[in-house]
């Protein structure tokens, strides 16, 4: 009986101690107070009432690590910056960082996201670059780092707006825009994923500063702000986190930008040709139907299997092989126009060299076609070709897409030298090692981040080697690389473009491809055997 008493006196005990941690943590969670304004996508309330966007699912998520009780305080842009000066909330997502700001606030060193001013016109408002801005009504958001951009860049220029319409949100400046009551709006990058802007409403490709959009706190909320940065590195740091997930749910265009019409009809002209080779692969696809009984004995079939599968890869790698042309081509329009904008004497040389420019891209884009064409098509014929040639033709399509990944390709010793071969699928071969090494490149981000390409040539064979500094390929991979379907890229990668260029060296070429490690990178040698 005794033993009963005191076995229940300890159970209670026990369950009152459980309940008292249980209260005890309730009052240890945090609430904190954070401003929330209508700049959907990043951020807003829904037509629901409820706090979305891209900000607010990477606080809510991190709120549950730091046991935090988030209210989120609805205002006008204008009035959260008050408010946040003012001690009055906590937190204020989506502010762009500025010295000015940083004497006021506490701001996470991680920054979240990057950004830049856009500006829209009324379509029957003049405006196609910023000099047309003077004597025109502009809407600005109030207290916002656009307003300080326009101002900042008009005044660079001489030019003066005959007046700055302050709003308090976005939605009040386009309603302004499209009854023609301003002529244009400054606003953030991001703005056009989530809204419809109307028929009146068109997209100029004036840009203005760029800038870091990060979690702003109160001075008051360093510890917090330190905590916040944290995990917002190490959320960044895992690919399958929130973060990832946010921005693709929240930031991934819904419309296409405006183009020219050039270039939308170079671009139709290149989907046309695209559907064209697709029609042509269903096609092949049947011949190798047909023929598969007559070549299971054959080494060929081989190789038209491995191209069958390589299909989409190829495909893939010419959309992304056209976009850099067509950027270039547009680069190149864009400049002239600029200059004849700002009033500026075009120089002859200068004309010359932007159209030779738009020319060679034009005739890439042209080359590639054929190049894909010519990879499928059977009984192709050999021709002499310059070495040298090959590798400044290389050296041409690849310069845009490796100068913005600051990644130098240098040329070294290039023997003057011919040989006979199938030069479209040399330089297939060649592309798609340089564009590895690219990959390499941006991933291990090496101080001077370089590719080289060099050859040598005896009586019998030419060897072409491209080397680079990205730290070599790892010990545990470097013999899996080059097999079917292996890549080092995750579901970036379809593991089909060394392999298909050791299927091109060996059966086209008839030649191999080699590789290793040396010094501070990885060395690809292609030996071709002279016929």
């Amino acid at each position: 009986m005794k033993y009963m008493l005191f076995l229940s006196i300890s159970l209670v005990f026990l369950f009152t101690q459980e309940d008292a941690g249980i209260v005890e943590n309730v009052k240890a969670k945090e609430d904190v107070k954070v401003g929330i304004y209508q700049n959907a996508p990043k951020i807003f309330i829904d037509s629901s009432g409820k706090p979305s966007g891209f900000f607010v699912d990477i606080l809510d998520e991190i709120a549950l690590r730091e046991n935090l009780n988030i209210n989120y305080v609805s205002c006008e842009w204008s009035e959260c910056i008050k408010q946040l000066e003012d001690d009055q909330i906590d937190i204020l997502p989506d502010v762009a960082y500025t010295k000015y700001r940083d004497k006021k606030f506490v701001f996470t060193q991680e920054p979240v996201l990057s950004s830049w001013s856009v500006i829209y016109k009324h379509k029957n408002a003049r405006i196609d670059s910023v000099l047309n801005l003077q004597d025109k009504k502009i809407a600005v958001l109030k207290d916002s780092i656009q307003y300080d951009a326009i101002k900042m860049v008009l005044h660079a220029y001489g030019i003066k707006a005959l007046e700055y319409k302050e709003v308090l949100n976005y939605s009040e400046a386009f309603k302004l825009l499209s009854n023609h009551d301003v002529d244009s709006v400054v606003i953030n990058r991001f703005y056009e994923l989530n809204h419809e802007l109307g028929p009146n409403v068109v997209k100029t490709d004036i840009i203005l500063k760029p800038s870091m959009l990060k979690y702003a706190f109160s001075t008051k909320k360093k510890d917090l702000a330190d905590r916040i940065n944290h995990h917002l590195v190490e959320l960044k740091k895992d690919k399958n986190s929130i973060f990832y997930e946010a921005k693709k749910k929240w930031l991934t265009p819904k419309a296409s930008t405006k183009t020219p019409k050039w270039l939308i009809y170079v671009v139709g002209v290149g989907i046309f040709v695209i559907l064209t080779l697709a029609i042509s692969v269903v096609i092949f696809q049947r011949l190798v139907t047909k023929k598969t009984k007559e070549l299971l004995q054959k080494e060929e079939l081989i190789l038209l299997q491995s191209k069958q599968a390589a299909m989409g890869e190829m495909i893939s790698l010419i959309v992304h092989q056209w976009r850099q042309p067509l950027s270039i081509i547009s680069m190149s329009a864009n400049n002239i126009e600029l200059s004849a904008s700002l009033g500026e004497k075009i120089s002859e040389e200068k004309l010359c060299q932007s159209m030779k420019t738009i020319s060679n891209q034009t005739q890439y884009l042209s080359s590639t076609m054929n190049d894909f064409k010519n990879f499928f098509k059977p009984g192709k014929t050999a021709e002499e070709v310059d070495v040298l040639e090959v590798i400044n033709k290389v050296d041409s399509m690849l310069a845009g897409s490796l100068k913005n990944n600051n990644i130098v390709l240098e040329l070294k010793s290039i023997d003057n030298y011919k040989i006979k071969t199938f030069q479209s699928e040399l330089i297939q071969v060649i592309i798609n090692i340089i564009n590895n090494a690219k990959d390499v490149l941006k991933q291990t981000k090496p101080t001077n981040p370089k590719i080289t390409i060099s050859t040598t040539h005896t009586t019998k064979s030419l060897k072409i080697i491209i080397s680079d500094n990205g730290g070599g390929i790892p010990k545990d991979v470097i013999n899996k690389i080059g097999k079917q379907y292996f890549t080092t890229k995750g579901n970036n990668g379809t593991g089909l473009g060394l392999y298909m260029s050791i299927i091109i060296v060996k059966e086209h070429l008839g030649g191999s491809l080699k590789w290793e490690n040396v010094d501070d990178g990885a060395r690809f040698t292609i030996i071709i055997k002279k016929s």
